[in-house]
């Protein structure tokens, strides 16, 4: 079978799961928003794939661009019943669906990056964007989005120390077609355990940004960044640092950056 994504293709892959395929779209998660408010009685789990993806984003509005036939670009329609402030509990399930999905593959070189990166070596290899979508003043379905690098080519661009591709660190051709089934059925089996508090306890474990020192971006209040260690996460989703002088703080909103250190 090829490996390019036909609807046809998409459906011997994925079997009965609903899903719409686009060969080319700005963002895979405004048409699932949009999928799922004109049909309210679409079942949860319903996707969105697209071969090209041009205006992607992922957290604070950064773009994330998806060239044809060199990664995964999908939006799954969830129906979890939170309330806004365990929308995180969405991207948890997603890395920890990502993880099991690759964790086969890569060992002990994939970790989680709080609060949405998944990162082989340090370098990111996919990212989780969680979106509610309101219906008034009431929050209805979620939207989570992964796009996942499978064979981008990051060599000799800016990105070279920054990103990576799963085929890249592998040193041999992915099928895509299989990756994206085992990433569905992942997402669907931690859908039906976002109020089990076991995933949190496994998105913890994964997370590479616990125990070590980092550098904290303020994104709300136009604050300086500092520099804190990561100790835990709550199970909100908030990351808790202790300062220099011992004060804790609970962050939810703001970028991290890992400081390496000698033995890194």
């Amino acid at each position: 079978m090829s490996d390019l994504f036909t609807y046809e293709s998409l459906r011997q892959a994925l079997g009965q799961q609903p899903f719409r395929f686009y060969e080319r779209v700005a963002s895979t998660q405004d048409l699932a928003r949009d999928w799922a408010l004109s049909e309210p009685e679409l079942p949860a789990g319903a996707l969105v794939i697209a071969e090209e993806q041009t205006a992607g984003r992922g957290r604070q509005r950064r773009e994330w661009r998806t060239p044809p036939g060199q990664a995964l670009a999908l939006s799954m329609i969830l129906r979890p019943h939170l309330v806004p402030e365990q929308l995180p509990r969405v991207t948890m399930l997603g890395g920890v669906a990502v993880a099991a999905t690759l964790s086969p593959l890569l060992g002990e070189a994939l970790a989680l990056k709080w609060p949405n990166d998944v990162l082989v070596r340090g370098r990111k290899l996919c990212g989780i964007l969680s979106e509610a979508v309101w219906e008034g003043d009431r929050m209805g379905p979620v939207v989570i989005g992964i796009g996942l690098n499978v064979r981008v080519d990051f060599a000799r661009t800016d990105l070279a120390g920054y990103a990576t591709s799963l085929e890249s660190e592998l040193g041999q051709p992915v099928n895509r077609h299989a990756l994206l089934a085992n990433l569905v059925g992942h997402l669907l089996h931690w859908s039906q355990r976002i109020h089990d508090p076991t995933l949190v306890e496994v998105w913890r474990g994964w997370l590479k940004t616990l125990g070590r020192r980092v550098t904290v971006y303020p994104q709300t209040d136009g604050s300086a960044s500092y520099e804190a260690v990561a100790e835990t996460v709550d199970d909100l989703g908030a990351l808790i640092v202790r300062l220099d002088n011992g004060d804790q703080r609970r962050i939810l909103a703001a970028d991290v950056g890992l400081v390496e250190s000698p033995d890194a």
